[in-house]
């Protein structure tokens, strides 16, 4: 069975991509999110509310803040993965003005710090 992470999962994108994977696919999806004002379980929970145990039984929720590098214990939590969806990003062009380092923070870090992790599997 194929193995998917899926970065970003409680936000708008991350909650949709989730849903399509839950219904085409049987693989076992990795929801790797930090859960901030774009991203919530209540999200994630109207998602998943209706699909049977079996299909929830697929999902396995890790939180992290993504501006840190993914550790050991976290890669442990995570585990091998087919496919990453790196879904979790800042897209408000406001808080970019107002606030640019966060933004580089959660954009560019953000990306890097997957872009390691994929390194290593």
């Amino acid at each position: 069975m194929k193995r998917l992470l899926i970065t970003g999962v409680a936000g708008f994108a991350g909650s949709h991509a989730l849903q399509h994977f839950l219904i085409n696919t049987d693989w076992e999806i990795i929801s790797l999110d930090r859960l901030d004002f774009s991203g919530n379980l209540n999200r994630l929970h109207d998602v998943l509310k209706d699909f049977s145990d079996e299909e929830k039984s697929r999902v396995k929720v890790v939180f992290h803040d993504l501006k840190a590098a993914i550790n050991p214990l976290i890669a442990a939590d995570i585990g091998k993965v087919d496919y990453i969806l790196h879904l979790a990003a800042g897209s408000h062009v406001d808080r970019s003005i107002e606030y640019p380092l966060e933004f580089v923070m959660d954009n560019v870090v953000a990306t890097c710090n997957i872009l390691d992790f994929a390194r290593s599997l």
